[in-house]
């Protein structure tokens, strides 16, 4: 099941809390929908776990979702650790008319703060 919260309505945040697998990342896919079906525009925090796998297929597949959805997701906060990962965050910039922001671990409350304004 997927960890999630809510900040304030529109503003969506999801734990990836184990390694990601096709289904692991439908069924968070699944989740961001729901969402999106109640309000028009979602801002959405996203924190990698330490410790969990991300494929680069999982991560290209989510690329798609984000360019579907684009219009949709005004922001888009990834906190991780994993530089190669907040390196393609850097290059979705460029496909997605959402607007992304990386941040460290350590950064997490810089991030919630980013994503709730």
């Amino acid at each position: 099941m997927i960890t999630s919260f809510e900040l304030a309505g529109n503003i969506v945040g999801v734990m990836v809390d184990k390694d990601v697998t096709k289904e692991y990342l439908e069924e968070l896919h699944s989740r961001i929908e729901e969402k999106l079906k109640e309000h028009d525009q979602i801002n959405l925090f996203c924190e990698i776990m330490p410790g969990n796998e991300v494929p680069l297929k999982m991560l290209l597949k989510n690329l798609q979702f984000k360019f579907e959805h684009s219009k949709q997701i005004n922001k888009m906060a990834m906190v991780t650790d994993l530089a190669w990962i907040r390196g393609i965050m850097d290059l979705d910039k460029n496909f997605v008319s959402t607007e992304i922001e990386c941040f460290h671990l350590k950064d997490r409350l810089e991030a919630i703060h980013w994503i709730s304004l």
